[in-house]
C-alpha cells in the first residue's frame, strides 16, 4: 500500500481496515497503524470522510494523542492513513490486569482529559470516546485513537460536514452516548465531557452507570435520556447487572 508492507491485520470496521504496516522503501524504519479504506466501499463520501479525519489529526499534535505520520493513496486509488502504532492495552483492561488502585486509575484518566482538552482548545469533538479507543503503554502512558467520527466545531461548515460523519451507521458507541446524540442533536465539547464521565464511572466502578433488564438498545437509549445513575460509591457497595 504506497510505500507501506502489510505485516498484520490490526482490526476491522464499517469505513475500513487497520494493519500493522512497515515502510518498504527504506525511507525509514517505523512500524505504523496503517488505516485503509475498503476498496469496495470507496465511495465519494467515504473518501471525504477519510479527508476529513486527516485535515482533524494534522493539526493534533499531543503526547496522548496518536499522531498521524503519513497519508496518501495506494495503486487502486484508494486513501490511506499512517498512523502512530501503539503497543499496548485499552484502558480498562490494562487496570484490571495490573491491579491498579483508585489513585493510579485516576491518573490515567487524568491523561486522557489532557488529550481531549487539548483536542477541544482546536476545535475538535472526538464524538466517540470509549476505553476501546484509549490505549495504555506498558509504560502507563495514554494514547487517544480513532479520530474517524470526529468534528471540527466550525459554525460556517456545510451540512455535507455531518452528512460524512454518518456515514456506515450510527455515528457514537451506543454505550458512551451522551442524550444529545440520542436525540439527534448537534454536539458540542459537552458530549466529549459526558462519555468521559461513562468511562470514568466504568474505570472506577467497573460497571457501567446504567441499570437495565433487558439489555436492549431501546433500553438503554431510555436509560440514557430518562434514568437516574446511581452514584459511583453506591454502585461499588451494590453492584447491580449494569454491563449493557
Amino acid at each position: 500500500v504506497g510505500p507501506y508492507v502489510l505485516r498484520r491485520l490490526l482490526g476491522e470496521g464499517g469505513m475500513g481496515t487497520v494493519w500493522l504496516a512497515a515502510r518498504a522503501d527504506g525511507l525509514y524504519e517505523r512500524d505504523v497503524a496503517l488505516k485503509l479504506v475498503r476498496s469496495e466501499g470507496a465511495a465519494h463520501a467515504l473518501r471525504a470522510r477519510f479527508a476529513r479525519e486527516r485535515r482533524i489529526l494534522a493539526q493534533l499534535s499531543h503526547p496522548h494523542i496518536a499522531r498521524l505520520f503519513d497519508a496518501g493513496v495506494d495503486a487502486l486509488g484508494r486513501p490511506f492513513l499512517a498512523l502512530e502504532y501503539v503497543e499496548g492495552e485499552t484502558l480498562l483492561d490494562h487496570a484490571a490486569r495490573h491491579g491498579l488502585d483508585l489513585r493510579q486509575r485516576l491518573d490515567l484518566f487524568l491523561q486522557v482529559c489532557a488529550a481531549v482538552s487539548y483536542a477541544h482548545g482546536r476545535l475538535v469533538v472526538h464524538r466517540d470516546l470509549k476505553p476501546s479507543n484509549i490505549l495504555v503503554t506498558p509504560g502507563g502512558d495514554v494514547r487517544l485513537l480513532d479520530f474517524g467520527i470526529a468534528k471540527l466545531l466550525d459554525p460556517d461548515a456545510s451540512s455535507h460536514e455531518t452528512e460524512l460523519t454518518r456515514v456506515g451507521g450510527r455515528a457514537y458507541t451506543l454505550n458512551y452516548a451522551a442524550p444529545e446524540q440520542i436525540r439527534g442533536e448537534p454536539v458540542s465539547t459537552q458530549t466529549d465531557v459526558y462519555a468521559l464521565g461513562v468511562v470514568l464511572y466504568e474505570l472506577l466502578t467497573r460497571q457501567r452507570p446504567y441499570r437495565l433488564r433487558r439489555g436492549s438498545a431501546a433500553e438503554l437509549e431510555e436509560a440514557i435520556l430518562q434514568a437516574e445513575v446511581r452514584r459511583p460509591s453506591q454502585a461499588v457497595l451494590a453492584p447491580g447487572d449494569t454491563t449493557g
